[in-house]
């Protein structure tokens, strides 16, 4: 053999040839017992090769042989340094820590192992023979020790090696309700709220008085959909520690869930008495306010929510989206709003913007992501399932990042037709932005806009080189990093156009339906059996407000025999249907004129438009899927267009050709409620030609709308590579 520090290596292919020799060598002569051959090979190794790491652990092997294990320990520190997956290393760490008498740093060392890897049986075999051992000094390791340890473990982030410590302390103490506890916590933290209600209902049992167990049962109950039993749980803890702030938050969470608004607001309030500066109890108090349309309160909660934890994004997110609601407020707020979440969550992200490596081919087949939490049967997906159910396969690959918890019929089907699904449910921001990286997306369009399962922070990360905020609630962002917001002509009107940050593209509809339910047969107005008519409001109650109830009571008023018909799943508390009846009693309508229907079957729900036979529109936010399934369903709808912030109900009524049932303020609004009810003919002729003008229509023929969307993904495609081309030229 040539003597490696004489040897002079001409090239990379030769060097890596020559150390791969010498290290087999290496390992002959160790196995030889050769000590001083086998390190004289690895120094020379690493001599060329600084990292080489098996070198480095080969020569903390050969230490520790030869009862040198203060240097074996530098060089096996030096190899996890390097390559922390190895977990032989840290067997080897831990062999000569232990020779040391280095106890402490023996248990740290495994714990890390045991937290890479929480089923390896080794590791927990060596922490079993040092815990069930006595230490240097002759003790045995105590449960106090064991259960420090596991503290310390949980503290650090060791979570696995936590788990194992809080079990070890129940080995030695049994009854040890703090580590059982603590395990449910543990669990708790890894979603697996089932076996974490068994830890904290042991840890009870042995220590009723537990407050924080029974709080924590609580918050496991309701991850699991069991409101009752986690309010029941939340009160235990408040009868055993009246202030105890967390207790109380939660049981308004779950007596929110519940629909016991009264009392639930009576838990949050005491929650912020008892801590003044508890700002997810106002976030949480000001989501509840915004369900009950107590918009104002709602705002103030939410601002003083972001004055105390300014981070809360989605906090600010539910701000956005209340002031959305209120009837009184100029688009330039609103769009104020969406500038300063922009600049408090999404500019800062600016740092992560790179160079993108989509190749600039405008004829090459294209990748395009969508993101959303709505891949299931929901009103949103309506809107945008056409666009993964009918797309172009010849030209397009559509990715799909999910974040609904919830999967069903439809969701295999958006998967069956996706090139690509990945749940997004455990990725935080940062890594979905690099999955959207790594898997090249040219076009990445969000379907969520500001409301629940957002990944803003995503796009503001610029994954791709085309970013479109579509569908799902295209108000806009504000961001930087968002180029495109789809809408079309009556959506936004021309002179507010230049507010916008992003390039507003024009859709032939912002939105469309996909009908992926069966829709019922359309049957005669209800006028011709009922002999009055009845008017419908299908909307969240979030939609409606005094106002509106105010302009619906008129057109009652002018219309003696006239009913409303108002449905909605909130109607199912009756404190919802009470304020309602007020509101309209203080304009002088009866309640015996109202009728009120909850929640309801998705069938059932498309069928009681056969109840109604002109459906009003509400202001300023207008209906979208509703007025698109109250069309299909033969069913007029009447909007207040001057009141309307954004009137999708205007662009729907435009395509199916009933522009007169669009009104330009709240006279004309009434006067044609009352005009189109005295026309039952016209109301029943109409009623048997919107289908067929409806499916024919871009609201309804899906392949024609994706194809028109299609040709605008393209256009931007072509764009884009042009500019790029011209940056590199």
């Amino acid at each position: 053999m040539a003597d490696p520090e004489t040897v002079e290596l001409s090239d990379s292919g030769q060097a890596q040839s020559q150390i791969d020799a010498w290290f087999t060598q290496a390992l002959d002569h160790y196995y030889g017992e050769r000590f001083v051959e086998a390190d004289q090979l690895c120094t020379a190794i690493i001599n060329i090769a600084p990292n080489h790491v098996e070198a480095i652990n080969l020569l903390g092997v050969i230490a520790a042989k030869i009862n040198r294990h203060e240097l074996a320990v530098e060089q096996f520190l030096r190899a996890i340094n390097i390559d922390n997956s190895k977990i032989f290393f840290y067997y080897n760490l831990a062999s000569s820590l232990y020779q040391l008498g280095r106890l402490k740093d023996v248990i740290d060392v495994l714990n890390q192992a045991l937290e890479k890897e929480p089923e390896n049986s080794q590791i927990t075999h060596y922490l079993d023979n040092i815990s069930n051992n006595p230490d240097t000094n002759g003790e045995f390791l105590s449960s106090q020790s064991a259960l420090d340890i596991g503290v310390e473990c949980h503290q650090s982030g060791q979570l696995n090696a936590a788990i194992y410590w809080y079990n070890k302390t129940l080995k030695l103490q049994p009854e040890n309700s703090f580590a059982l506890s603590n395990i449910g916590v543990l669990y708790h933290g890894q979603n697996r709220p089932d076996i974490a209600a068994e830890y904290y209902q042991k840890a009870i049992l042995l220590q009723p008085d537990n407050y924080e167990a029974h709080s924590n049962l609580g918050v496991a109950f309701f991850d699991q959909g069991k409101f009752n039993k986690a309010a029941k749980s939340h009160k235990k803890a408040i009868a055993i520690k009246a202030d105890y702030v967390q207790a109380h938050y939660n049981l308004a969470n779950a007596l929110t869930k519940q629909e016991k608004f009264a009392k639930a607001i009576d838990s949050y309030q005491k929650a912020i008495e008892i801590k003044p500066d508890y700002a997810k109890a106002y976030s949480n108090f000001g989501n509840l306010l915004q369900i009950l349309g107590k918009f104002d309160k709602a705002i103030s909660c939410y601002k003083k929510a972001l004055l105390l934890s300014p981070d809360l994004v989605k906090t600010h997110d539910s701000l956005i989206f209340c002031l959305d609601l209120i009837c009184d407020i100029n688009s330039d707020l609103f769009l104020t709003e969406r500038a300063n979440w922009a600049k408090q969550h999404a500019d800062p992200l600016k740092v992560f913007w790179t160079e993108l490596n989509n190749l600039p081919d405008p004829e090459r087949m294209l990748r395009i992501g969508y993101v959303g939490a709505d891949f299931k049967e929901h009103s949103a997906s309506s809107i945008f399932a056409t666009m993964l159910l009918n797309h172009n396969h010849n030209k397009f690959q559509i990715y799909c990042y999910a974040g609904n918890t919830i999967e069903d019929d439809l969701t295999e089907k958006f998967k069956e037709n996706s090139t690509s699904w990945v749940s997004t449910v455990e990725m935080d921001d940062a890594t979905l932005a690099q999955k959207i990286k790594q898997d090249g997306i040219d076009i990445l369009v969000d379907l969520a806009g500001h409301t629940i399962g957002n990944r803003l922070l995503t796009f503001a990360r610029k994954p791709a080189p085309i970013q479109i905020s579509a569908w799902g609630y295209p108000l806009g962002t504000a961001m930087a990093a968002m180029d495109y917001l789809f809408v079309d002509k009556f959506f936004i009107p021309a002179t507010e156009r230049k507010n916008y940050t992003e390039t507003l593209v024009d859709l032939p509809c912002v939105i469309h339906m996909m009908a992926t339910t069966p829709f019922p047969k359309i049957t005669d107005p209800p006028f011709f059996d009922n002999g009055y008519i009845t008017f419908g409001a299908f909307n969240r109650l979030e939609k409606n407000n005094v106002e509106v109830y105010a302009l619906w009571a008129d057109i009652l008023l002018h219309i003696p025999t006239a009913k409303l018909l108002i449905k909605t799943v909130q109607l199912d508390h009756p404190q919802n249907v009470k304020e309602i009846i007020s509101c309209f009693k203080n304009r002088g309508v009866d309640k015996n004129r109202l009728i009120f229907i909850g929640k309801t079957s998705r069938q059932d729900h498309i069928k009681a438009h056969g109840q109604v036979d002109i459906m009003l529109d509400p202001f300023p936010h207008s209906s979208g899927m509703t007025s698109l399934e109250s069309l299909r369903m033969g069913v007029p709808v009447l909007n207040c267009e001057a009141k309307i912030r954004n009137p999708i109900s205007s662009s729907l009524l435009h395509i199916l050709g009933l522009d007169e049932w669009r009104t330009k303020n709240a006279t004309e609004y009434v006067d044609k409620a009352v005009k189109f009810a005295k026309d039952v003919n016209n109301l029943k002729s109409l009623r048997h030609q919107l289908r067929k003008r409806f499916d024919k229509s871009v609201l309804g023929d899906s392949q024609l709308y994706t194809q028109q969307v299609e040709e605008i993904y393209l256009q931007l495609w072509q764009k884009w590579c042009k500019t790029k081309k011209l940056q590199i030229g």
